[in-house]
Formats: structure tokens, sequence, C-alpha cells
């Protein structure tokens, strides 16, 4: 039995994938990225906040979450993105420093919860009072410009496919 050949034509009139960004669109939509990524990746707050608690970002971003949630050593890897190995070093070190301790999970004998210590509630506050101090470049935005960052903020949030198109002008 021998098949049909395909229509050159039906195939080029069939609906297509979408289509890639324009140029100048990809240009700016990288751009754009590349700003926010470093705002929020590469500001110096990291460093500060290690500097002012003296531990590494890793330990404080694992204080940090502990003091957010209790959570068993496993819980707690699988939310950090790290190996269950590495995650006894970093409660280690941080139960070394008075900052967490483990306890007897209520429910499994086998688990231990990790809580904050008061020591480490303070200093996991800390580090969120840094960390969520707003960048120099952001507050010397001027209202109408911060406005419009905003808008588009929350647009990209909602829906990141039309974001671009239900932003108002102006």
């Amino acid at each position: 039995m021998s098949r049909p050949k395909s229509d050159p034509k039906s195939a080029s009139s069939a609906p297509s994938a979408p289509s890639a960004l324009s140029e100048s669109k990809s240009s700016s939509v990288d751009e754009a990225w590349d700003i926010m990524r470093e705002l929020v990746l590469d500001n110096e707050r990291r460093r500060e906040v290690s500097d002012a608690l003296g531990m590494s970002f890793a330990r404080l971003k694992a204080l940090r979450r502990i003091d957010k949630a209790h959570s068993t050593m496993g819980e707690l890897a699988t939310s950090l993105g790290i190996d269950p190995p590495y995650m006894t070093i970093v409660v280690d070190d941080l139960e070394r420093q008075g900052l967490v301790e483990r306890k007897p999970h209520p429910t499994d004998r086998r688990a231990k919860l990790v809580e904050t210590t008061p020591l480490g509630q303070e200093a996991a506050r800390q580090a969120r009072a840094i960390l969520n101090r707003p960048p120099t470049e952001l507050t010397a935005l001027p209202e109408a410009e911060l406005a419009a960052l905003l808008r588009g903020l929350r647009a990209i949030r909602r829906d990141p496919a039309t974001a671009v198109n239900r932003l108002p002008e102006g």
C-alpha cells in the first residue's frame, strides 16, 4: 500500500509553533532578565548578611528555613535542594553555634525535628532585616518608574505568557 505524498502547500499552511521572539524583543528580554538576576542574586546583601552574622550564606539560608518551619533533616535537605549528608554538616555547625537544636519528632521515633533556639531566632531575624532591605538603586527610582516596574513585575508573576500585552500605557 502506498502512502500519499505530502503536499508542500498544505505543510506550510499548517499551524506552526509559536514564533521565536524578534531579535530586538529577545535582546530586551535578555537585558531585563540580566538586570533582575543581578539585582537579586549578585547584589551585596549576601556578603553583607554573611559578614554581619559571621557565617556562610548557605548556613544562613538553612537557619532562616528552620526558623520559618521546624523540619526533619530530610525535609530540610529537600527544601534547600542539598544532599542529606551536607545538610547534616550544616545542622551540626548551626547546633555547635547554639542556633538550632534537634528534638524528638512527636510521631516518628526515628526522626528528629530541627528547631531554632532563641539565639537562632534572633540571628534569623537579623538576616531577614538585612536581606529584606531593598537595594539603593530601587529606592532611588522616581515614583512613576517604580510604579511602572511594580506593574510589570505583578503582571509577570500573574501570567508570564501575556504580561507584556497587559501592561498599561504610560
